[in-house]
């Protein structure tokens, strides 16, 4: 699997990434083995088909999220999850207007199951569900209002700020996935949340 940070920055010329974008990457950050390394990955899936025949569909997914993340995950999203999990009013560490595609990790699992069987040879799938489309300010509030806690304000520390996407609207186009028939489970970002929380609740984390 592959993921949307393989895109880069939006351009502006779009308002969705379809599986033939390609965005801007600025080379000479910290953070730029992590995309640049994507493409580099796809890269060799199409050198081992035409070498090798080997059978390779290529799954771009959207920021998951969902009851199986790592307790230590760092991503913002992983860490509002936790705060309301816990109760505990969601720290957001910045304006929050970066507009993201985000989907249920259940759904990402059926698409990818879905692609063994449906998907075509060296072609390349959006996963997403656009009922997720949301800026992370909203995810935020969102969990909040599941959890019955505020949204505060924090700052963010130098090292934090480093590893931020630079990325400031990243929504996958998922038409191409739609038209072999996949869609997923749920059709708002409440409910996969709420389901999240009691998973993670039920387990004693």
């Amino acid at each position: 699997t592959l993921f949307r940070s393989i895109y880069g920055e939006n351009r502006g010329d779009v308002d969705k990434f379809t599986e033939d974008y390609c965005g801007y990457i600025d080379c000479n950050t910290l953070r730029a083995g992590y995309p640049e390394g994507k493409r580099a990955s796809e890269s060799l899936c199409q050198a081992y088909i035409q070498k090798y025949g080997i059978d390779v569909v290529i799954p771009r997914i959207s920021r998951t999220f969902g009851p199986t993340m790592l307790l230590s995950d760092s991503k913002a999203s992983s860490q509002f999850i936790m705060n309301a999990v816990h109760k505990e009013n969601i720290v957001l560490k910045s304006a929050g207007t970066q507009l993201y595609s985000y989907a249920y990790v259940a759904d990402i699992a059926s698409a990818l199951l879905f692609l063994l069987v449906k998907g075509q040879t060296g072609e390349a799938y959006n996963v997403s569900n656009e009922h997720c489309d949301i800026t992370l300010r909203t995810f935020a509030e969102t969990l909040a209002n599941v959890a019955g806690t505020k949204v505060i304000h924090g700052e963010a520390t130098a090292q934090e700020k480093q590893g931020f996407s630079k990325a400031t609207k990243a929504l996958l186009d998922n038409q191409k996935i739609y038209a072999l028939g996949w869609r997923p489970l749920f059709d708002s970002m409440e409910e996969p949340l709420k389901h999240t929380i009691k998973i993670l609740e039920g387990s004693g984390n």
